[in-house]
């Protein structure tokens, strides 16, 4: 059964996830739902670094936990998992930080748009497995993989070569409201 917000719910809800050219597909936009389900009480109120430092601590404690999970599960849902060698992500390594680039940021609002930058989920295939058939399930690319995440399956290895699909996204963006 799913769940409808009531009035009330939407009144009290101070984080949103960006739509359109903003918001994020596939496994990120999943993880980036369910991490903004877990903030959607944060309040800006007129000090950005207080409002980050709690987003970001949100984000290390909560969301990379529940992104591996999140993650694994999709995979899980779209290929053999015996085929796969690894999995990591940028979960834990990424902070978010006040959108500088875009200007959607003013002066005086009463929101403020944060940015994660870049969040990258490598899945790394067993030999004897074609990575290319499953760039299309995942949402990715066949690429070498970067050491640059946490381990959530496996171990990280740079002799899979090509042998790994990339899933990448730059610029997840969420808003948070004073109101």
């Amino acid at each position: 059964m799913k769940h409808v917000k009531l009035f009330e719910e939407f009144i009290n809800e101070k984080a949103y996830q960006l739509t359109g050219m903003y918001s994020s597909k596939g496994i990120i936009g999943k993880v980036m739902f369910n991490f903004k389900k877990q903030i959607e009480r944060v309040k800006y109120e007129g000090d950005i670094e207080a409002t980050l430092i709690e987003i970001n601590n949100a984000w290390q404690i909560g969301a990379t936990s529940l992104g591996s999970k999140i993650t694994q599960d999709i995979v899980r849902k779209g290929v053999n998992i015996n085929d796969v060698y690894f999995i990591t992500a940028t979960l834990g390594s990424s902070s978010w930080k006040l959108d500088d680039i875009n200007g959607l940021n003013s002066d005086g609002s009463d929101e403020i748009f944060i940015t994660m930058g870049e969040f990258i989920i490598n899945v790394g295939f067993s030999v004897g497995v074609d990575a290319k058939k499953y760039t299309k399930r995942l949402g990715g690319m066949t690429n070498p993989p970067m050491n640059m995440g946490d381990d959530i399956l496996g171990t990280f290895d740079a002799e899979i070569g090509s042998n790994n699909v990339e899933i990448r996204s730059s610029g997840t963006f969420l808003s948070i409201n004073s109101k």
